[in-house]
Parts: structure tokens; C-alpha cells; sequence
């Protein structure tokens, strides 16, 4: 028997904030398919990719195809995600269609096929990462993308890529081989775009700093930096050595400044630095703004 869900909670999860950025990166995307993509003959990815395909070979809107083909993969982000995710993913895909319906007689009059695939790669990818950043999704391969991240820890744009190439393929039985690499040159900047806009200003560094200063260097992060830091117990293999290892995450913005503090401590100190993708916790992203 399903458990009882508390809907007063449920609903107050529900932000206007959110609401907007779906609606605005809504639009975004459909004006870079309809005004930039279409006229072009080029191709988007993901279910909206395949609704264009689908409106090449019937005649059918693509906002039709776009609804019809969305409503198996609901199904299963109702069942894997949450509840408040697959509210924002309906208000996603509503205003996507009806913003299709409104700008599909837009036509913005790139000639230049590189030139439109750059630009409508960059309107999609805005659009598709503004809906991602506000909890929601725009339908189709976000809700894959969600579904995949959770359980398989791949980024947005890496999802997208892989699916959007599949679909490409199916490109080639309806347009020529030229039509078809534009088209690729368009999903991988929308692809990179996306995850610009998803990750914003949470895109950080870990360092990992080996340093026989290690107290000096983590006071001064703390204080200078106004990060914490966490000292990790480690053991060099070849020396059997005792070592302290300091882990800390800073912004982009931090990077330089920490690298000059370790190598004015320490110009021997080793150090490792990693993108990391998502933070939580003090002095980053809340907790409860995931999905």
C-alpha cells in the first residue's frame, strides 16, 4: 500500500522562483528551435529532436508530436524522481508547447547553416539549463538525464550527448549528410552550454594539498580564505611516511589565491586539483535545492 504523502509539505516546495525560470528558459529554448533551428533545417536533440524528425516526414506540429511522445517517459519520471520534479517537468512541457505554437512563424533569417547551428545550439542549451536550474525540465531526454544522473552519477551535458547522437542518425534517412554534421555542431554546443547554465557559480575546485606545513597552510585558508578544510591521515607508499593531507573546496574565483598561499608556505607541497560539479553545505548550495 502507497504511504500517505503530506501535500501541505509538498506544495510549499513549490516556488514562484522556480515557476519563472521554467517558463523563461521555456521560451528560450522553443525561440532557438522555431526562429533559429527549423528555418534552417537543422536539428535539436532529445524528444524535441524527434518530434522535428517526425514533423519532416507527417506534416504534424512538432508541439504535437512533442506532447505524444513525452508521456511514456513521465511516466517514468513519476516513478523514479519525485513528485514536485514531475509537476515542474508538466509546467515544463505545457509552456514548451505553447511556446512552439507561438514562435513557429519566427524565423530570426540565419542563412549561414554554421552560424545557426552555433547560435541555436546556445538558445537551446540556455533554455534547457535555466529549466534544469529550477528543479523542473523541459520534458523528454531532461527527465533521462535526471533519471541517469541519480543513479549512475553522469552530468546533464554527457547524457544528452550520447542520446542526442543516436537521434542524429535517424537524421540521415530524412536530410543529407551536410544537413546532419551542422546539426551535430549544434547539439554539442547546446550540450556544453547546458551544463554552463545548470552548474553557474556552484562549478568548484577540491584540492587535495600534501605539505609537511599543513598546520600553517590550513590556518591560512581558514582565515585568509574563509574556507574549511578537512586533514586526512595518509601514508606515502614508497617512504611508509606519515603524512597529513589537507582537503578543501574553493571556488574558481579562490583558485589562484589558494595555489599562491600553499607555494608561499610550502614550494615543495604536492597538490591535486579537481572540478567538482555540485557542492552542499555551508558556504555553498543548499541542500534542498536539488531535484
Amino acid at each position: 500500500m502507497r504511504p500517505r504523502v503530506n501535500l501541505t509539505r509538498f506544495r510549499e516546495k513549490i516556488s514562484i522562483k522556480d515557476v519563472v525560470g521554467i517558463i523563461l528558459g521555456s521560451a528560450i529554448l522553443s525561440l532557438g528551435i522555431q526562429a533559429v533551428l527549423v528555418p534552417a533545417h537543422l536539428l535539436t536533440g532529445g524528444v524535441t529532436g524527434l518530434a522535428v524528425i517526425l514533423n519532416f516526414l507527417t506534416k504534424l506540429d512538432i508541439s504535437l508530436w512533442y506532447l505524444v511522445l513525452n508521456i511514456p517517459i513521465f511516466i517514468a519520471g513519476y516513478r523514479y524522481i519525485s513528485r514536485r520534479f514531475t509537476v515542474y517537468s508538466l509546467l515544463g512541457v505545457c509552456f514548451q508547447s505553447l511556446f512552439l505554437e507561438l514562435f513557429k512563424n519566427i524565423d530570426f533569417g540565419i542563412d549561414n547553416l554554421l552560424l545557426a547551428a552555433i547560435y541555436g545550439g546556445v538558445l537551446t542549451g540556455i533554455g534547457v539549463g535555466l529549466v534544469l536550474r529550477s528543479k523542473g525540465s523541459s520534458g523528454g531526454t531532461d527527465i533521462v538525464a535526471v533519471i541517469v544522473r541519480r543513479f549512475r552519477g553522469y552530468n546533464f551535458g554527457q547524457t544528452f550527448l550520447v542520446i542526442n547522437l543516436s537521434i542524429l542518425a535517424l537524421f540521415l534517412f530524412t536530410a543529407n549528410l551536410e544537413l546532419a554534421l551542422y546539426s551535430a555542431i549544434g547539439m554539442y554546443v547546446s550540450s556544453h552550454t547546458v551544463d554552463l547554465v545548470e552548474s553557474g557559480p556552484y562549478v568548484t575546485r577540491t584540492v587535495f594539498i600534501v605539505s609537511k606545513e599543513y598546520e600553517e597552510i590550513t590556518h591560512v585558508i581558514i582565515h585568509t580564505l574563509h574556507r574549511g578544510c578537512t586533514n586526512l591521515a595518509g601514508k606515502g607508499a614508497y617512504t611508509g611516511e606519515e603524512r597529513q593531507i589537507i582537503m578543501v573546496t574553493v571556488s574558481k574565483t579562490q583558485l589562484p589565491r589558494l595555489k599562491e598561499i600553499v607555494f608561499q608556505i610550502d614550494p615543495e607541497a604536492f597538490m591535486t586539483i579537481s572540478e567538482t560539479i555540485e557542492v552542499y553545505g555551508y558556504g555553498f548550495q543548499d541542500s534542498q535545492a536539488d531535484f
